[in-house]
């Protein structure tokens, strides 16, 4: 299992009336499906190598072409054989592909550009440099044009108008669409400010007007939460046409009056002159939208499965790839839609966990949010960045981060004021509403530890340094002392720093795949690379030449080099209250050698931070890139645990682990109620002063009781940004908390409630309890009105 959270561009083609290709990215292999009627099924599975993404013919139709993500090339299906012939090296990340005659258009994600494939010779021809990430590309063969549209396109600013809209705008927030010249070979303009997200593209049958599928992030806002619409999403129209210059103008597709509600990440788009409509997957809407082809007015929605990728229609059905079901989804349009008729083809196979799966999709879905208006994919597109600045946590302005290698890097949000993932999870519950359970988030925290980087395109195969980023890499550990923080197994030494952000303290982040999320910083201060070590050299006040300044930047570009590390826990460093039978588990950066269990004990510890324990009774399996605890028997309840690691473990593409790695975690009791989901509280307070304050708030709840709360709606005078507490049996007991009030800071000492579940279904209805505050008690009741689901409570 490797998840380097690829997702599909151009997934499927049809052969013909009876056979669809499915690029079925998790199995990384294609799929062929054979259609019977109304149904149809997956006849062969054909092997193509790392993560496929994009399909297309040659123009003999003999040959497949399959752009393979993760190898970073270009592979050739024999049709008639049935197997992957050859592959060549097309360059980084390549998704996106387009054919005209003897000539592949690849772009190449990874790298901000597209190459040009001699399909006769099969060598890249070229490279040509276009916009920040581009996937989506659609042909004009009649003029000779490619448009070519960039994912992360970063609005007008890459940090948005919270940094000052009148600085001078790098040159990638410029190029939302490239069109390039397909005859002369060379990028010829760029349409600018189409968008913040651009995921699909469509040409009018004229060629005059090119269709975008884009969202809108609204990050000039202070503030943002799942009231304030952080993100819009529509259609973009750009006039193409040879007479006119290059102008945009937009629609609104979560609230034009047709609309019946959000449509959150419009992706692929087909146009059917049979049903004179404009067909658009909805990747974070788990549907097909259909619009009125002319005036482009909603028609009709079609539920499909989660994230529906790429569009077709063969015979009266349309067919789209719901990837991370690992299925086909087709329905009959021939007269109207109609859901009852939806068709579902298992395809390819999945090798992530099922709880990783579900978490994945939670992440990419935007019913999760209060609205259904957008998912946590908007921001952390494809779990890296937008390149924006937002205002929406408790840590103020800030940069989004991406979440490759996040779940050892704790403490969590660039300020460090969170000390788990299960916290952040809690963060983006205050964003997004109360519509969850603390299992979702759990599933949520696990999948968002899950994601790796992919192999990095600066380093040598397997990893290793070219010899200019061993010359930095001395230069980092010495003359710039960058080792000072950035230091361990993910480059960061988990400490807060004052100073690169001045009057802020920040978390140190890591370094690993640092290379292409840019842009740099808390407030995403330095746009490139090499901005951001300049900074780092100047406040470590070293002293470096140009050429050492070249080599550092060069090993910081190719982190982590030769290091083994790891990409995700579980359960998570410094979890509280984990369930006794959760499956203790590490997975690592490469696969591991095998014979190693002796590198991995766990201990029970007598206390936390024990300095010894003793060794809880079962066995280490190493298996792939994972180790995995198989106990005797279940997890002692309410105990210290700590997993340890030995420096010297091995990958079987040489990397090391240099040192040792101690991760930590406590198990939980046994709860007997729930308390996840919102309620209405109240204080009364008899002492010092007489008064009552109410407010809304929202629990989530974890499988071993631990609690996590967080005001919904403020309270007048009273601010709270979380608070944390944990259900055991049917008591709620609260740990110490700090209220900021007009009277100054009021210090919560303890607090505990008796929960009350009036209907039997398992979740706690009603609290009755009291706190401590200034060595004075306070009244506490607290009732139900939302179940987790965000449904409304009926007593």
């Amino acid at each position: 299992f490797i998840n380097y959270n690829y997702t599909p561009a151009a997934p499927l083609l049809a052969l013909d009336e009876t056979t669809l290709l499915v690029a079925t990215t998790t199995s990384n292999s294609v799929s062929r499906v054979t259609l019977s009627g109304d149904s149809g099924e997956e006849t062969v599975r054909i092997p193509v190598g790392g993560w496929p993404t994009g399909l297309a013919l040659t123009a003999d139709q003999s040959t497949l072409l399959v752009t393979q993500t993760a190898r970073d090339s270009l592979g050739f299906v024999s049709l008639e054989e049935g197997r992957l012939t050859d592959a060549i090296h097309v360059g980084d990340e390549p998704t996106g592909i387009l054919v005209t005659d003897t000539t592949a258009w690849i772009a190449l994600s990874g790298a901000n550009q597209v190459a040009q494939v001699d399909l006769d010779t099969r060598t890249v021809v070229q490279t040509l440099d276009v916009g920040r990430e581009p996937r989506a590309m659609v042909l004009d063969a009649e003029r000779n044009r490619l448009y070519v549209a960039s994912l992360i396109s970063s609005n007008e600013h890459p940090r948005g108008p919270i940094q000052g809209a009148d600085e001078e705008l790098p040159l990638l927030a410029t190029r939302d669409i490239a069109i390039i010249d397909t005859a002369a070979g060379e990028v010829v303009d760029f349409v600018p400010h189409v968008g913040t997200i651009l995921r699909g593209l469509w040409l009018s049958a004229d060629g005059d007007t090119l269709v975008v599928g884009v969202s809108h992030s609204q990050n000039q806002k202070l503030a943002i939460d799942a009231e304030s619409r952080p993100h819009v999403h529509g259609l973009a129209f750009v006039d193409v046409s040879e007479d006119s210059p290059l102008s945009v103008t937009q629609l609104d597709l979560d609230q034009q009056e047709s609309s019946t509600g959000a449509a959150p990440s419009p992706f692929s788009m087909l146009a059917d002159p049979d049903t004179g409509s404009l067909w658009i997957t909805l990747s974070a809407g788990a549907s097909v939208l259909e619009v009125d082809s002319t005036t482009f007015a909603e028609k009709s929605r079609t539920m499909t499965g989660n994230d529906p990728r790429g569009l077709i229609r063969v015979g009266d059905r349309m067919w789209t790839y719901a990837w991370l079901d690992n299925r086909l989804d087709g329905f009959s349009v021939a007269e109207g839609v109609d859901s009852t008729s939806i068709v579902s083809i298992p395809v390819g196979v999945d090798p992530t966990p099922e709880d990783i799966k579900i978490g994945q999709r939670i992440f990419n879905d935007g019913a999760f949010s209060k609205y259904g208006a957008f998912s946590c994919n908007n921001c952390h597109v494809d779990g890296l960045t937008d390149g924006l600045v937002w205002d929406l946590l408790v840590d103020g302005p800030v940069n989004t981060p991406a979440f490759r290698n996040i779940g050892g890097t704790g403490p969590f949000l660039w300020g460090g004021l969170l000390p788990t993932l299960f916290d952040f999870s809690r963060e983006v519950l205050k964003l997004v509403g109360a519509d969850a359970t603390g299992e979702q988030m759990e599933l949520l925290t696990l999948y968002m530890q899950s994601v790796t980087a992919p192999p990095n395109p600066a380093a040598l195969p397997g990893g290793k340094l070219t010899p200019l980023a061993l010359q930095g890499k001395e230069i980092f550990e010495t003359q710039a002392n960058c080792i000072s923080c950035h230091s361990g197994p993910l480059f960061t030494n988990q400490s807060q720093v004052i100073g690169k952000t001045p009057e802020l303290t920040t978390d140190v982040p890591a370094l690993i795949g640092v290379y292409d999320t840019a842009p740099f910083g808390r407030e995403g201060q330095w746009a490139t690379l090499e901005e951001m070590v300049d900074f780092a050299v100047d406040y470590m006040q070293a002293e470096l030449t140009p050429e050492e300044m070249e080599a550092l930047t060069q090993y910081v570009r190719e982190v982590p080099g030769d290091a083994l590390y790891l990409n995700s826990a579980t359960p998570l460093d410094g979890n509280q209250h984990v369930w006794f039978e959760k499956q203790v588990e590490l997975t690592f950066s490469n696969v591991l050698t095998p014979g190693q269990e002796d590198h991995f004990t766990l201990e029970v510890l007598a206390e936390e931070n024990a300095l010894d324990g003793e060794p809880l009774p079962g066995q280490w399996v190493v298996s792939g890139r994972v180790a995995r605890f198989e106990p005797e028997e279940p997890l002692p309840l309410e105990t210290h645990f700590r997993v340890r690691t030995t420096a010297g473990l091995t990958s079987v593409m040489g990397q090391t682990l240099y040192q040792d790695l101690d991760l930590a975690f406590r198990t939980g009791g046994l709860p007997e109620t729930d308390v996840s989901g919102t309620w209405n509280g109240s204080l009364d307070i008899q002492e010092p002063i007489s008064a009552s304050v109410s407010g809304e708030f929202a629990f989530l709840q974890s499988s071993g009781g631990k609690v996590s709360g967080v005001i919904l709606v403020e309270v007048d005078e009273i601010t709270l940004s979380h608070f944390e507490a944990v259900v055991s049996g049917t008591t709620l007991v609260l740990d110490p908390f700090l209220l900021d009030t007009s009277f100054g800071e009021i210090m919560v000492e303890a607090g505990q409630a008796d929960l009350i579940d009036l209907n039997g279904d398992g979740l706690a209805d009603f609290g009755e309890g009291s706190l401590t505050a200034l060595g004075f008690p306070v009244d506490l009741t607290f009732e139900r009105i939302k179940m987790p689901d965000g449904s409304a409570f009926t007593p």
